[in-house]
C-alpha cells in the first residue's frame, strides 16, 4: 500500500465532513433537503428524515447550482412565482418544492466550483441573520473542498514518485526533481508522511511532518518523544487503534490533539497502515495532515447548527433539545421546572424606524440582561424574530417565579442606547405553571407558556402573566 493509497482514508474522512455539514444545515434551517452541488455534477445531500427520498431535487445539479449560474447568492422565498421551478418536486409524486436558497462556494483562485443550498416545501423568508448563516456555512465547505484539493495535488506526486523509483537510476535527476515537488506540496498541504519500523520503533519522517509538530527537519525523533506531545486521550485512542491494526494487519484513521514543540496546540489526521511480510507485521506507515484550521470551522459550525449566530444564545432545536434532555435526567426531588415566553413589544416600530441593525442591536441587549438575570443552569434560547425562551429551574412557588418574571420584564424594558439615540422596546413575557419535572412534557409547557403570553400581549405592554395562575403584573417604570 502506497502513501497515496492511505490517503483515500483521508478524502473519506473529508467527504464525512461534507455529509456532517449538509446534514447539520437541514437542522440549523429547519429544512428537509440541503446539499453541496459542484460544478462538474456531484452531489452531496442531506434530507430530513435521514434517508427520505428526494431524487427530484438531488439529481438536478442545474437546479441546485443556480447560485452558481448567477454569481452570487440567490433567495427564492417562493418557487411558485418562478418558472425556473416549474414542477420540481422534492421526489417523484412527492411535494412541489416552494423555497430554495443558495450560496456559491468559492475555491482558492478559480472562484466559485460548488454551491451550498437549502429547500424547503413551503415558501418562506430568510432572515438577514439566516442568510449570514448560511454563508458562514458555505466558508465551511469552501476550506473543506481547498483542503481535498490540496491533498489530491499530493497524492499524484506520490504516483510520479513511485513511477520514477520504478525507473532505473538512469533517471535520478528526474527522480530527485519530483521528489523535491512533492516535499513543497505536502508542505503547503500541510501534510507529510512517516514511517515506523516494528521492530526497533525507528521513526522515518518527511519535513511536512517536522513542520506540523515544529521541530527541526531532519532532527533525531524517537516514538517515546513524539507520545509524550499527544493529549492524553488522545495518546490512549492511538495505542488502542495501533495494536489493533498492527494484530489484524489493517489500516485505521483518527484525529489526534497534540502539542508542537513550541507549545501549540494542534488538531492532526494521522492514517496508518500496516506492512506485513509472510503474515508478520514489519512495519507501520502513513500520512499526517495538520487540520486546526478544519477542526476550527467545524467547530464554528457545529456552534452555527445550535446556537442563534446574533445573540449567542441556544437557537430554538437546541432549546428544545435541552429541554427535552432535562426532562430525560434524574431530577432531585421536588425539583420543579418552569418555561417562560419573552416577546419583545415595539421591536417592528424599531426596525422600521432606524433599520435593521437598531433591530439587531436590541436583540443583542435583550440576550445580554436576559443573560445577567437568568444564571446557568437555566438555559436562555432565542427560538423567534424577536421571541425568546428561558427554562427556569429551582422556583419554589408562583411568587418566586413572578418576581422572576417581573425583573426580567423591567430590566428589558429599559431604554438602549444606540449611536446617540435612545431605542425603546418593551417585553411581554408568558410562563407556564411550575410542575415537578416528572410532570412535564414539552408540548404542555409551550401551550400553557404560550397562552400566558398571548394573554399578556393582549393586556398592554410590559406586562406579564402566569398560566393557571391568575397572576397579572406591570413592571415598574
Amino acid at each position: 500500500m502506497t502513501p497515496a493509497s492511505v490517503s483515500e482514508l483521508v478524502r473519506a474522512s473529508r467527504q464525512a465532513e461534507l455529509e456532517c455539514l449538509v446534514a447539520l444545515a437541514c437542522k440549523a434551517f429547519a429544512v428537509p433537503v440541503a446539499c453541496v452541488a459542484f460544478a462538474d455534477g456531484q452531489i452531496v445531500s442531506h434530507t430530513e428524515p435521514a434517508g427520505a427520498d428526494c431524487r427530484s431535487v438531488t439529481g438536478d445539479s442545474v437546479l441546485c447550482n443556480l447560485a452558481l449560474a448567477g454569481g452570487r447568492s440567490l433567495v427564492v422565498a417562493d418557487t411558485a412565482l418562478d418558472a425556473r421551478f416549474a414542477g420540481r418536486r422534492l421526489h417523484p409524486g412527492g411535494p412541489p418544492v416552494r423555497f430554495y436558497a443558495g450560496v456559491p462556494v468559492a475555491v482558492g483562485r478559480r472562484g466559485g466550483g460548488a454551491t451550498l443550498c437549502i429547500f424547503d416545501v413551503e415558501p418562506r423568508q430568510l432572515q438577514p441573520a439566516d442568510e449570514r448563516q448560511l454563508h458562514e456555512l458555505a466558508n465551511v465547505v469552501a476550506a473543506l473542498i481547498e483542503q481535498s484539493r490540496q491533498t489530491r495535488n499530493v497524492d499524484r506526486l506520490v504516483d510520479a514518485l513511485a513511477a520514477k523509483a520504478r525507473q532505473s537510476s538512469e533517471n535520478y535527476e528526474s527522480f530527485a526533481r519530483y521528489k523535491k515537488m512533492y516535499e513543497r506540496s505536502s508542505a503547503l498541504a500541510k501534510i507529510g508522511v512517516w514511517e515506523c519500523n516494528l521492530e526497533d520503533e525507528a521513526l522515518s519522517w518527511t519535513d511536512g511532518v517536522y513542520d506540523i509538530f515544529e521541530l527541526p527537519r531532519g532532527s533525531r525523533v524517537t516514538r517515546e518523544m513524539i507520545l509524550d506531545l499527544y493529549y492524553d486521550e488522545s495518546r490512549r485512542a492511538l495505542q488502542e487503534l495501533r495494536r489493533k491494526a498492527i494484530a489484524e494487519c489493517a489500516s485505521f484513521c483518527l484525529d489526534i490533539k497534540v502539542r508542537t514543540a513550541k507549545g501549540r496546540t494542534r488538531w492532526v489526521r494521522l492514517s496508518a497502515d500496516v506492512e506485513a511480510e509472510d503474515g508478520v507485521p514489519v512495519r507501520i506507515f502513513g500520512l499526517k495532515q495538520d487540520i486546526t484550521q478544519e477542526r476550527m470551522l467545524l467547530d464554528r459550525l457545529r456552534q452555527l447548527a445550535e446556537y442563534d449566530p446574533l445573540t449567542g444564545l441556544a437557537n430554538r432545536r437546541m432549546f428544545e433539545r435541552v429541554f427535552a434532555g432535562t426532562l430525560a435526567a434524574k431530577p432531585r426531588s421536588g425539583a420543579l421546572l418552569q418555561l417562560v415566553l419573552v416577546d419583545l413589544d415595539g421591536f417592528k416600530a424599531v426596525n422600521d424606524t432606524f433599520g435593521h441593525a437598531a433591530g439587531d442591536a436590541c436583540l443583542k441587549e435583550a440576550a445580554k440582561r436576559l443573560r445577567r438575570l437568568v444564571k446557568r443552569p437555566n438555559v436562555i434560547g432565542r427560538i423567534g424574530g424577536d421571541e425568546f425562551a428561558l427554562l427556569i429551574a429551582g422556583q419554589s412557588s408562583v411568587r418566586n417565579i413572578a418576581a422572576t418574571v417581573q425583573k426580567i420584564v423591567a430590566e428589558i424594558g429599559r431604554p438602549i442606547r444606540l449611536d446617540g439615540a435612545w431605542l425603546e422596546v418593551g417585553a411581554s413575557a408568558g410562563a407556564s405553571a411550575p410542575r415537578v419535572l416528572a410532570e412535564c412534557t414539552l408540548n404542555t409547557m409551550f401551550a400553557e407558556a404560550d397562552r400566558a403570553l398571548y394573554e399578556a400581549k393582549h393586556a398592554g405592554r410590559n406586562t406579564y402573566r402566569i398560566f393557571g395562575a391568575g397572576r397579572v403584573g406591570r413592571a415598574m417604570p
